[in-house]
């Protein structure tokens, strides 16, 4: 493992042949859901494989906690292992993230990737060790993830971090700073606040947020729901990816979420920068969660760049 430049462990990168394994740690999968993935990890050098747990299901979850924790628990337990690839996200892992035995983990840190409900695995476990992991693209959805983003993924996995430039946005707050990145989806983020998987931001940090299917005055409410915690306050930037397939009720509520945002940060005087391409759409880039990145928002242009020597 290596410690990078802030003092947090970024778990051995992956050559050739190197095993991923697929779990599930929230809602339930069937195993034509990950076919695409498997063959696409596998076209990208990696062993690929999954226990036949993955497809258990209880209602709506990928098995009963239980099975969950057992599955998890083994996969990050096992030296063989060098990434673990949530399959999908939904909801459940907060309902299992206390139970779950981190001591081998820490000693072998491996890379975790995923996004949405798996926010919650990537907080914890920097928050609790400051080990890095993914934000990225999760089996389920690698059909309908640009293949650009899953070539960013694999690269990252092998050690190559891309930087990420992206469009002008009229609500962005020009400047430049640098710090860790940190963040996830914004639902899962507000769940987390008061819990020790909620990362302490402070002034060396970028937060970044995203999420889908939420009604717009929820999303408000959890925007005022970090502005009132102090979140916003304590930051040195702001990153904001796609807000989609937001819901309105029958009485419009008569703003849309990226208005609905711009509203309650725009008093803040750091970068803030929108339409980032990461999220629940086709776009979704991966990020380093816990990396020391430069955050650039010009008139023209916002670009994240990794910050990794030092």
């Amino acid at each position: 493992m290596k410690i990078n430049s802030l003092s947090s462990i970024m778990p051995p990168f992956l050559s050739n042949k190197d095993k991923i394994e697929i779990v599930a740690s929230a809602k339930f999968v069937i195993e034509k859901d990950i076919v695409t993935a498997v063959n696409i990890i596998k076209s990208s050098g990696f062993d690929v494989r999954f226990n036949q747990q993955l497809f258990c299901q209880k209602d709506v979850f990928a098995g009963t906690k239980q099975d969950r924790i057992n599955s998890i628990q083994r996969v990050l337990d096992d030296d063989e292992t060098k990434a673990i690839f949530f399959a999908r996200g939904g909801y459940g892992s907060i309902q299992i993230i206390d139970q779950i035995d981190f001591d081998s983990f820490k000693k072998r840190p491996k890379w975790l990737v995923g996004f949405s409900d798996i926010t919650i695995f990537l907080m914890h476990i920097y928050e609790k060790y400051r080990i890095n992991s993914i934000h990225g693209p999760m089996p389920y959805n690698f059909k309908s993830t640009k293949q650009s983003d899953l070539l960013v993924l694999f690269d990252a996995l092998r050690g190559k971090f891309s930087n990420i430039k992206f469009d002008y946005h009229k609500f962005n707050n020009l400047g430049q700073s640098s710090g860790v990145v940190i963040g996830g989806n914004l639902s899962i983020l507000c769940s987390l606040i008061g819990s020790n998987s909620f990362s302490k931001l402070n002034q060396d940090s970028i937060l970044f947020i995203e999420d889908v299917d939420e009604y717009l005055y929820r999303i408000e409410r959890m925007i005022y729901m970090l502005d009132r915690a102090g979140v916003f306050k304590k930051i040195k930037g702001l990153i904001i990816g796609g807000i989609t397939k937001s819901l309105d009720n029958q009485l419009p509520f008569g703003k849309t979420a990226y208005q609905t945002i711009h509203s309650i940060v725009s008093k803040y005087n750091y970068p803030i920068a929108f339409n980032f391409p990461v999220g629940h759409g086709i776009n979704n880039r991966p990020i380093i969660i816990g990396s020391r990145i430069q955050l650039n928002v010009s008139i023209n242009f916002s670009k994240m760049e990794y910050q990794l020597n030092g």
